[in-house]
């Protein structure tokens, strides 16, 4: 049976990464890991990741006013907008998933660091589960974590919003 190692980050959708990342800075003293841009399922966007603690927060903003994010605030507004948990195996929990008649809308199994599956919210109790492998060591400490955060590649550093 697979096993969830933890929670590995929750992601916080929201409208604007200037507004939100000195807002978490002042709520919850988070400190920020990195600011980067990319594509996710084919729409761009940007994020931030930052530490609380010893919990990562992605703060999840729009590029475009067609992407999932920006679908996803239309809808519900800012807030909670997935949940990633770091498994041990990932195909065996795809297997026990599937076995269990579990769809699973979305898999990316390729990628430099990790490989991960997104959970429908209408299979999850209105959740959206990001269920992640993370290659290499199994347990990866946070620094480790966020060292690999800082060279994800699948995100390219944000250097312009950081210079602003």
């Amino acid at each position: 049976m697979a096993r969830i190692r933890r929670v590995d980050h929750i992601g916080i959708a929201v409208r604007n990464l200037d507004h939100s990342i000195p807002l978490f800075e002042k709520l919850f003293g988070a400190k920020l890991i990195v600011r980067k841009r990319g594509t996710m399922q084919g729409y761009p966007m940007a994020v931030a990741y930052m530490q609380v603690g010893e919990s990562i927060f992605a703060l999840d903003e729009a590029v475009t006013p067609d992407g999932f994010i920006a679908q996803f605030i239309e809808k519900r507004g800012e807030g909670l907008h997935h949940i990633g948990l770091e498994v041990d195996d990932l195909d065996e929990y795809i297997r026990e998933l599937e076995a269990q008649n579990v769809r699973i809308p979305v898999k990316s199994l390729e990628g430099e660091f990790r490989r991960e599956i997104l959970l429908s919210p209408r299979e999850a109790s209105g959740v959206v589960w990001q269920i992640i492998e993370w290659k290499g060591s199994p347990d990866l400490t946070l620094a480790e974590r966020i060292d690999r955060l800082h060279r994800y590649k699948e995100f390219e550093e944000d250097r312009l919003a950081q210079e602003d």
